[in-house]
C-alpha cells in the first residue's frame, strides 16, 4: 500500500534537498546512531532513512545490504505522514505493509519502528527506524530512546549542513580578500610609477612589498584547506615556494619540519616568520651572489616546537637584530601573537632567525 502525502509535501522534499545528504558517502556519527538503535531495541536491523520523491535511500544502515528502495516499498513513508513515531508490530497483519515487497519477498520483515527525523518546523526528512524478521514490540524505554536517537541524527543533519556552508561562506571570503589585496597592489604599482620622489617610491615600495607577503600567506593557508587545523609542515612548504620566488636560481631551499596543527591564526603568524626571514635572506645573504643554501628547520621537542630559517651569508648584524626596524618589529610581534620567543643565535657562519612557541596536539 502507497503511503499518502502530507500536505507540505513540496516544501519537506526542498527541504530534504537542501541538506545535500542524499547519496552521500557513509560516515561514523550517523552509523553509531543506527548500531546505537539496533542494540537498544534488540533488533538486527537499524536504519536511517530519508524519503525522497520516488524512493527512500539509507544514510546509515545496520543488517540491511542495499542503499535504498522504491518510494512503494518504504513503510518510512507511512512513518512520515502519520505522527511523528510509528510501530507496527506484525507487518502481515497491517494494511499499510502487508503487501509491501519487504514483508512478502526475501527479507521476511515483521517488526517496524520507526522515530522521525523532523526540523524546527516539524517537516520530517525521514525517519531513524528498527525492524526485525519476527513480529516483536518495544518497551517504553526503547520508544524514548528510539526518539532521542531520532533527534540527534536530526541534529548530526544540522550541523553537517552548518559545516558545509561555513566552508562555503569561507571560500567565498577567500575570495573577496584576494582580490581586493590584488587591487590595492595594482593601485600602489600605478602610484609607484607617477611618483616622482625617491623616498615616497621607496616607501611605496615597502608597502607593496608588505602586501605581497600578506597576499602569499593568505593563498597559502586558501590552499592548504584544512579548515581550522592547518598543518604546519604542508604550509611552510608552500609559503617557502612561493617566498624563494625572491631569491637566484642558484639558492637551494631545503625544508624539514615536523608535522603539527595549529589554528589559521597562529599559522598565520608562523607564515609570516618564515616569510619575513626568507626576505631578509633575499635581501642581505644572496644580494650579489648567484648560488647559496637556505634551510627551513622545524622539531617537535618537549612541548615546544622550535622552527629555525638559516641562511649561508655573511650573517645578521647587530644592528639589525634591536627589534627598531620594520622586519624585526614584525618578527617580534608574530612571535607575540604564538606567546613565543624569537631568537637570533649566534652561529660561525651565516644567519639564522629561530622562533620557539609552545604545541599541545
Amino acid at each position: 500500500m502507497k503511503a499518502s502525502l502530507i500536505e507540505q509535501e513540496e516544501m519537506r522534499l526542498a527541504l530534504l534537498r537542501g541538506y545535500n545528504i542524499l547519496d552521500t558517502a557513509p560516515e561514523e556519527g550517523f552509523d553509531d546512531i543506527t548500531r546505537l538503535a539496533a542494540e537498544i531495541c534488540e533488533v538486527p536491523i537499524a536504519l536511517i532513512s530519508l524519503v525522497d520523491e520516488d524512493r527512500q535511500w539509507f544514510k546509515s544502515k545496520v543488517g540491511l545490504e542495499i542503499d535504498g528502495s522504491d518510494i512503494t516499498d518504504s513503510i518510512c513513508a507511512h512513518a512520515i505522514a502519520g505522527d511523528d513515531y510509528l510501530e507496527v508490530t506484525d507487518t502481515t497483519a497491517d494494511p499499510r505493509t502487508a503487501d509491501n515487497n519487504f514483508v512478502t519477498g526475501e527479507d521476511s520483515i515483521r517488526f517496524y519502528a520507526g522515530a522521525l527525523l523532523e526540523d524546527d518546523k516539524n517537516l520530517p526528512l525521514g525517519t531513524l527506524c528498527v525492524l526485525d524478521k519476527k513480529p516483536h514490540q518495544l518497551n517504553d524505554f526503547q520508544r524514548r530512546a528510539l526518539k532521542v536517537l531520532a533527534g540527534q541524527a536530526m541534529r548530526q543533519i544540522e550541523l553537517r549542513k552548518a559545516l558545509a556552508d561555513a566552508e562555503v561562506l569561507r571560500k567565498e571570503v577567500d575570495h573577496r580578500v584576494k582580490n581586493s589585496l590584488q587591487s590595492l597592489e595594482a593601485l600602489i604599482r600605478i602610484q609607484i610609477r607617477s611618483e616622482k620622489s625617491p623616498e615616497a617610491r621607496a616607501a611605496l615600495d615597502t608597502i607593496q612589498g608588505r602586501l605581497s607577503t600578506i597576499s602569499s600567506l593568505h593563498e597559502a593557508l586558501y590552499l592548504t584547506e584544512t579548515g581550522a587545523a592547518v598543518d604546519i609542515a604542508a604550509f611552510l612548504k608552500k609559503v617557502a615556494h612561493s617566498t624563494s620566488e625572491q631569491f637566484p636560481d642558484g639558492v637551494q631551499v631545503n625544508i624539514e619540519v615536523d608535522q603539527a596543527h595549529l589554528s589559521s591564526r597562529s599559522a598565520s603568524s608562523v607564515g609570516m616568520i618564515v616569510n619575513e626571514a626568507m626576505t631578509n635572506a633575499a635581501k642581505y645573504a644572496y644580494e650579489g651572489r648567484k648560488r647559496g643554501t637556505l634551510d627551513l628547520r622545524g622539531e617537535r621537542k618537549g612541548g615546544f616546537y622550535h622552527l629555525s630559517c638559516i641562511d649561508d651569508g655573511p650573517g645578521i648584524p647587530k644592528d639589525r637584530t634591536t627589534g627598531t626596524g620594520l622586519g624585526m618589529r614584525i618578527l617580534l610581534a608574530a612571535a607575540q601573537q604564538l606567546g613565543g620567543e624569537l631568537e637570533t643565535p649566534e652561529r660561525e657562519s651565516g644567519g639564522e632567525i629561530k622562533i620557539v612557541w609552545p604545541v599541545t596536539d
